[in-house]
């Protein structure tokens, strides 16, 4: 069940450190994160793998998500692009695809002051949610779609679909907790409490619920190098909330 998951993920998933992720006609500006040793190795094998397979979609997935998750988004695109062309039946590579479509669409400059940005951020996001939900049993499906909207928020137009994905993976993890490797738990975690953070920018008992999952990720291991962003939001919301 994890295999691809563990493949995919080593590089500490997220559809990248979109903080502010729609801000009118002003292109956002996807900073490339660094790879780290171990991520760099895992890009030098993906690249001579797909040297000597150029047709597998699948590891044009993977190393697709990997470009995409360190902000390489147009190398990302071309590689996932033609992964979709090739399976559009596989509902992970479609996720992956549309969640990087929509990384590019907040990049883009729009001169209709955003409106036509916003109208392609919403199809991509649309597309995602179509994927999870014909592969609703689709663990890896599902992992994209909650880091996906859990950060891309309100503007997703799906944005409650984060809290039916928080039922279905904490039921997983109170299940069997040594089911899912901790870094994967720790990306939902995070996910999760991003979501809250966002849902309690008014709501003092939301952000308690954010401040609890994100008190569980940093349990389990330092911020992923992908989420940086996210993690200096969320540990000004802890001292905000400590200083309350």
């Amino acid at each position: 069940m994890f295999k691809k998951m563990l493949t995919i993920l080593i590089s500490s998933l997220l559809i990248g450190n979109i903080i502010a992720w729609f801000s009118g006609a002003a292109p956002i500006d996807f900073k490339k994160i660094d790879y780290s040793k171990t991520e760099f190795e895992q890009l030098e094998f993906l690249t001579a793998e797909l040297d000597q397979n150029q047709s597998d979609p699948e590891l044009m997935l993977q190393l697709g998500q990997l470009y995409s998750y360190h902000n390489e988004i147009d190398r990302a695109d071309n590689l996932l692009a033609t992964s979709y062309q090739q399976d559009p039946e596989n509902m992970l590579i479609k996720a992956a695809y549309f969640s990087n479509e929509g990384k590019l669409a907040g990049a883009m400059f729009d001169p209709a002051m955003g409106l036509y940005k916003l109208y392609r951020l919403r199809q991509a996001m649309n597309q995602v949610d179509e994927a999870a939900l014909q592969a609703s049993s689709d663990f890896n499906v599902r992992l994209v779609r909650l880091l996906t909207f859990s950060f891309v928020g309100e503007v997703s137009g799906h944005f409650d679909r984060v809290f039916e994905d928080e039922d279905w993976f904490i039921a997983l993890i109170e299940k069997d907790n040594d089911a899912l490797p901790g870094e994967v738990k720790q990306l939902v975690y995070l996910a999760l409490a991003n979501a809250y953070r966002i849902k309690g920018l008014d709501n003092s008992n939301e952000l308690n619920i954010a401040l609890d999952y994100y008190q569980k990720a940093e349990s389990l291991a330092e911020c992923p190098s992908t989420m940086l962003d996210a993690c200096e939001q969320l540990s000004q919301m802890a001292i905000t909330l400590g200083e309350a």
